[in-house]
């Protein structure tokens, strides 16, 4: 009998460094701020987020991740793969080791009711790194003004079956829709779907789509609005006098943590 179920995407980690780019703007910025991180265990996707300093002009760093990708990953350590724009304005590739766990203990931060995890990056001071400011992550049903509806168009980098889209380590560019209504906050949900075809290794992509807005807001600007952590699939198994056989068909359809619960992960890190 065929049934479908969500299945957790694999990821696997590496680790990054630390002087902030300045940030571009939409999708172009959401792509630089995106990078591959892995381990033995666990290959995945994570973006970084610049969140200001309290009572300081300065920012820190946040990795931001699904937190099942941290979880699957052993050790103390895990890499992450930046990009470093040369003066001929060539990429070169350069993997940094990132602490996650200290004597045993997880030094990142875990939403308590859905798969996302955040991270206080420390990184080599002669690192430079590309971040998201916060102002790009859709709050939600907080956000009044802000209208995100089914069937709206959304954009994925990330690292598909740990595939990157070049030689510097750049993540690939997907291409998806929302398909069930993101902004159900009243109704509990806490995830939403997005048509596009999931693979092992999208764990932790930010998804953004072009919202329209109101109230004094910009007509038209891209905000991150989830995060994608897992896909559905069907499963159907065959039971022979001399066999069973399990067969995993996807879906096409990825399911995404809504952007607000991102944000809540930031902010259970200590400023």
């Amino acid at each position: 009998m065929p049934w479908s179920s969500p299945l957790f995407l694999l990821l696997w980690c590496f680790v990054t460094c630390p002087a902030l780019i300045a940030e571009g703007q939409g999708i172009t910025a959401l792509v630089d701020a995106t990078f591959k991180i892995t381990n033995q265990d666990s290959t995945a996707t994570c973006f970084v987020v610049a969140r200001p300093v309290a009572d300081s002009a300065k920012q820190e760093l946040i990795l931001v991740t699904a937190a099942h990708v941290l979880e699957k990953m052993s050790g103390n350590e895990c890499r992450i793969v930046l990009r470093e724009k040369s003066a001929d304005g060539t990429f070169d590739r350069r993997e940094v080791l990132l602490a996650i766990r200290s004597e045993g203990e997880a030094l990142w931060v875990r939403h308590p009711q859905v798969d996302v995890a955040a991270l206080k990056l420390e990184l080599p001071v002669d690192t430079k790194i590309a971040a998201l400011d916060l102002g790009h992550l859709w709050p939600g049903a907080a956000g009044e003004g802000v209208e995100l509806k089914i069937s709206d168009e959304v954009w994925i980098p990330c690292y598909p079956a740990q595939l990157e889209a070049n030689s510097a380590g750049f993540p690939v560019l997907r291409r998806g829709s929302v398909a069930s209504s993101p902004s159900l906050a009243g109704a509990g949900d806490r995830t939403f779907l997005v048509d596009y075809r999931t693979f092992g290794g999208d764990s932790g992509a930010p998804a953004m789509a072009v919202v329209r807005g109101g109230r004094g807001l910009p007509a038209r600007r891209g905000l991150v609005i989830g995060l994608v952590v897992g896909q559905h699939r069907e499963t159907t198994t065959t039971t022979t006098p001399t066999e069973e056989r399990t067969v995993h068909v996807p879906l096409g359809l990825g399911i995404v943590v809504r952007s607000e619960f991102i944000r809540q992960t930031i902010d259970r890190i200590p400023g």
